[in-house]
């Protein structure tokens, strides 16, 4: 039996890149932006050399694009795809590269052109029926963009995903949602409690949020907040994460000012989780799935952890980041900054 108070990702099968045991995979809503230029795409994190006539792709950086009816007039970057609407799918000159999106009425006619390998089939909530489960459980190639206009979009999403996971059905879906809201910071508590409640239930092989207002997207901030929410939900480490205890009469240490001091030296460690914590009585508690620990033992002393285990017990502050930096590149987790 499913235990509801453990973490279990809902299983799906592999489709191309997406579902299975893949991390999840962030879609750039770019259908009603203007991309005319290679540089265009820095936005969504892929940034272009002239000189060198590459690509570079940032560890944030959209796997997928959504061009709609407006296909790229160059080269995709590499590891990329295009999702273009199926009538627009139908005219490309690549059909390999780019993969439709095709919307569920049009997907359940008897026997629509499809790509060989995915098919991103476009649905609301009220279009999971029995006639697409019937379709889906037969189908390898489909991949369900799955969106919810309901005011509790986070309650009709998990409805829709508890029917796939009922039904016993594996294909993967893409959670999408657009966002608009006053400021930033009710932008992403919108998010988490949207998208990362159901990330944290196990629900998204993927995501495409667009935040803005109707055709204006902010496609920088989509992507910042898609891959934040991503790694709250601890389903995709881009970044180094910092654990913090909220500081106390105990704190040992001017806490914002010292965990300044350690991002500015390894915030570009990805994957790498550091607890920062300014007292021994609650810090390894507190930082229990943390990497690495930096704990305040006394006046200027400092305990460094390797998880839960201590390797440097109440050294001098004066050059405990050091020291701490010296255990990451002892477990070969450290990289030169690029």
């Amino acid at each position: 039996m499913r235990d509801p108070y453990a973490y279990h990702r809902r299983k799906t099968h592999a489709v191309a890149s997406i579902g299975a045991d893949n991390v999840p995979r962030v879609v750039a809503r770019l259908n009603n932006t203007s991309v005319l230029r290679m540089e265009d795409l820095a936005a969504v994190g892929h940034i272009y050399d002239p000189a060198s006539d590459k690509w570079m792709m940032r560890d944030q950086a959209a796997e997928f694009l959504y061009m709609g009816e407006r296909p790229l007039s160059f080269m995709a970057p590499a590891g990329t795809r295009q999702i273009l609407d199926y009538d627009t799918w139908l005219r490309h000159e690549d059909r390999f590269y780019c993969v439709p999106l095709i919307e569920v009425s049009g997907y359940l006619q008897s026997s629509p052109e499809c790509h060989s390998v995915m098919n991103v089939i476009r649905c609301e909530i009220r279009d999971i029926t029995p006639d697409l489960i019937d379709k889906l459980r037969a189908d390898i190639t489909a991949v369900l963009l799955l969106r919810s206009d309901s005011h509790s979009y986070y309650t009709s999403m998990r409805m829709a995903c508890d029917t796939l996971l009922l039904s016993g059905i594996a294909t993967p879906v893409i959670l999408e949602h657009e966002l608009s809201a006053p400021s930033v910071d009710e932008l992403v508590l919108r998010a988490a409690t949207d998208l990362g409640g159901l990330l944290v239930d196990g629900f998204g092989d993927g995501t495409m949020l667009s935040v803005g207002n109707g055709d204006e997207v902010d496609e920088a901030l989509s992507l910042r907040l898609a891959y934040n929410v991503l790694q709250a939900a601890r389903t995709r480490m881009t970044k180094t994460e910092y654990i913090s205890c909220p500081s106390c009469g105990r704190t040992l240490f001017d806490l914002q000012e010292t965990t300044s001091l350690i991002r500015s030296h390894t915030d570009h460690l990805k994957g790498v989780k550091i607890g920062i914590m300014g007292c021994i009585v609650n810090g390894p508690g507190e930082m229990a799935d943390a990497d690495y620990g930096y704990v305040g033992s006394g006046p200027e002393r400092i305990t460094l952890y390797r998880g839960q285990d201590i390797v440097q017990r109440n050294i001098p502050a004066a050059g405990a980041v050091e020291a701490l930096m010296d255990i990451i590149k002892t477990d070969g987790r450290w990289v030169e900054r690029t």
